[in-house]
């Protein structure tokens, strides 16, 4: 009887790849290198278009529609020539509401220190729950609401405020001006919004004074190049060298 010999399996072949597969993995690289990676949907900050704004010069109210959709977001209002006024609009479940303390538990809205962070959740502020009118000026000083909420005849300061559209509910800031009655308004204009940015994407957060303009510096498209064509064409030397020792393998055998 012959006897029977176990074999044992030889250690498998390091997997080579292809040189279309080390084309892949090189531009990886080189995107690592030189910093240039494929692009992706990120949160942006939006500028409203819609300001500068102020209450009307005579009894009346305008409106702030924010991203420009057609839908009255805000009012600015002028009471009787004697107050002005800026408040929040838009029935639930998706109104506009202003950033506030959360010991507020009437009309206001906060002033808020640069790089302060709006979102859902915020460590002692919330989002006043009504729609409120806030006095922001009356009889040419300060209004009450505007007052009792840390806001002085003259400044120019930082809001938060959330507002909903299509895509759902996104949060902003603001910049304010309270001049009263001077540089030409009348006593009920009272105050200006000079401009406001909100993030493009539904529910993420914006830093109170981000622009969007902090960008990554940009990177010379000639020197992305070079390093990259160095890149494949080391790779391309490995692959000729590879080929030449597997020539003379074959010859050999």
């Amino acid at each position: 009887m012959s006897s029977m010999s176990k074999q044992t399996p030889e250690p498998a072949a390091p997997r080579r790849l292809s040189f279309a597969q080390k084309l892949a993995l090189a531009g990886g690289a080189g995107a690592a290198i030189t910093g240039i990676a494929p692009q992706s949907a990120e949160a942006t900050p939006i500028q409203s278009t819609t300001l500068p704004l102020s209450p009307p010069a005579t009894a009346g109210t305008t409106s702030w529609d924010i991203d420009g959709d057609g839908t009255e977001d805000f009012r600015l209002r002028n009471l009787r020539d004697s107050a002005a006024s800026f408040g929040n609009v838009g029935a639930a479940p998706s109104p506009a509401r202003f950033v506030v303390a959360s010991t507020v538990t009437e009309s206001g809205f906060a002033k808020l220190s640069a790089g302060f962070n709006i979102g859902a959740t915020m460590s002692g502020f919330s989002f006043f729950p009504d729609p409120e009118f806030n006095s922001m000026t009356r009889n040419g000083n300060i209004g009450s609401a505007a007052g009792g909420n840390g806001w002085t005849l003259g400044d120019i300061g930082f809001f938060g405020f959330k507002f909903t559209n299509s895509s759902g509910v996104h949060y902003g800031w603001g910049q304010i001006n309270i001049h009263g009655a001077t540089g030409g308004f009348v006593i009920g204009q009272g105050f200006t919004l000079t401009d406001a940015y909100y993030n493009s994407v539904a529910g993420a957060p914006i830093a109170v004074g981000d622009t969007g303009s902090t960008a990554v510096p940009e990177i010379d498209p000639a020197a992305a190049g070079s390093v990259l064509s160095l890149v494949i064409g080391s790779l391309a030397m490995l692959e000729r060298r590879r080929k030449l020792r597997g020539s003379a393998a074959d010859t050999a055998a």
